[in-house]
């Protein structure tokens, strides 16, 4: 199914909009890629944005938004809903301050332009140089992070299309991941076989390169080197990408490579862990409140405690994001929310304990329906565990 562009635009600046004005926001001033494309739709050069200045959007509480794009893109969004207009930039330049002047007054111009009157902007990111010249213009900068969470917690329905699109891709990238795992093969080599998948199948690019096998497994959070894999090594993969139109999937499976069992060690801890999962998708439910779920989710047994995932669960849109469940013993940032139809949510935990030789990661990505919680990737647990 082919999802329609404008739609998908239009859906998501609706709930932009409808979240500033429930935050009493007038102007959002957004350089984070993923907002800025939530926003307006427009995205180029994503990895070099994620940490460079060169373009933002300005978006008002009604009415449309403006993109300020690189100068030298902006011939790539005339059909956008949006005023697109050239990004005066400061990077890069001998005379940061001086630039950056510029594009303060020019921004301050652009949101009177808009029609806001306050003197009040929320931003997701920015350098000092600007902030301060955005001051001197006479702006106070408040912090945009609940309005954009607040909007991007529920998808629409074209978004969730482009999920269930990309939860295909995501069992594409596993199953050609799985099929390529050997001895001999290198952590390198399977992170380019899964590339090769996701770009060959319309996505973007990957957020790490969540692979890891035998010792490396232990701790976690490693990623892929040039180690050569053995015979009975444990190896897990975080899809960790952004596919296609930019959604982000995060699902981990650990698989052993060759025809060797696992040891009693491994298998039992695998189990842990898959029973894990299985009991956090049976759990995650419209209408269960944050803190409610934190308090009912399956205790972690304490050997695994200290390298335990940051969070219960987590959100998934255009990129990682929140909100999220944290575990009871270190208290809810959000304990009145609940979660919602239309919510796409990770379960995932690692099992690993501290000085071991191997280390176990699973997670599920999950669509929150009226009723339940579909399953947007189902690759199989591996069974030479089970």
């Amino acid at each position: 199914m082919r999802v329609d562009g404008r739609r998908l635009r239009e859906g998501r600046l609706a709930r932009l909009q409808e979240a500033m004005r429930a935050n009493d926001v007038e102007a959002c001033l957004l350089f984070n890629p993923a907002n800025v494309r939530y926003a307006t739709g427009a995205t180029t050069m994503t990895v070099y944005c994620l940490g460079s200045f060169v373009r933002c959007a300005l978006v008002p509480a009604e009415g449309r938004p403006m993109l300020c794009e690189h100068p030298n893109s902006i011939h790539l969004f005339g059909d956008i809903e949006a005023d697109v207009r050239p990004f005066h930039a400061w990077e890069f330049y001998d005379d940061p301050d001086a630039e950056a002047v510029i594009w303060a007054k020019e921004t301050a111009d652009a949101i009177r332009e808009l029609g806001v009157t306050g003197d009040r902007v929320a931003i997701d990111k920015i350098a000092p140089v600007a902030s301060r010249a955005l001051e001197r213009e006479g702006f106070e900068i408040t912090e945009s992070g609940n309005v954009t969470m607040d909007a991007r917690a529920v998808k629409t329905l074209e978004e969730i299309e482009l999920f269930r699109v990309n939860g295909r891709l995501t069992m594409d990238m596993l199953s050609a991941f799985e099929a390529a795992l050997e001895p001999g093969v290198r952590e390198w080599d399977l992170v380019a076989v899964s590339t090769d998948v996701l770009i060959r199948g319309g996505g973007e690019y990957l957020i790490t390169r969540g692979v890891a096998s035998g010792p490396n497994t232990n701790p976690w959070r490693q990623e892929a080197t040039d180690r050569m894999i053995e015979a009975g090594d444990l190896v897990y993969i975080d899809t960790d990408m952004n596919g296609v139109e930019g959604y982000f999937y995060c699902v981990s499976r650990t698989l052993v490579c060759g025809d060797t069992d696992p040891t009693p060690e491994q298998r039992d801890t695998y189990r842990v862990a898959r029973d894990w999962v299985l009991q956090m998708r049976e759990l995650i439910r419209p209408g269960l409140g944050f803190r409610e779920l934190a308090e009912r989710a399956p205790k972690l047994p304490e050997r695994f405690a200290a390298q335990r995932y940051e969070t219960l669960m987590h959100s998934c849109g255009l990129e990682d994001e929140g909100p999220s469940v944290s575990y009871p013993d270190v208290g809810q940032p959000n304990p009145d929310r609940s979660i919602e139809p239309g919510m796409v949510v990770v379960a995932e935990a690692y099992f690993g304990e501290v000085g071991a030789p191997f280390g176990i990661k699973l997670g599920d990505e999950l669509l929150i329906t009226d009723d339940g919680a579909e399953l947007l990737a189902p690759y199989p647990f591996a069974g030479a565990f089970l």
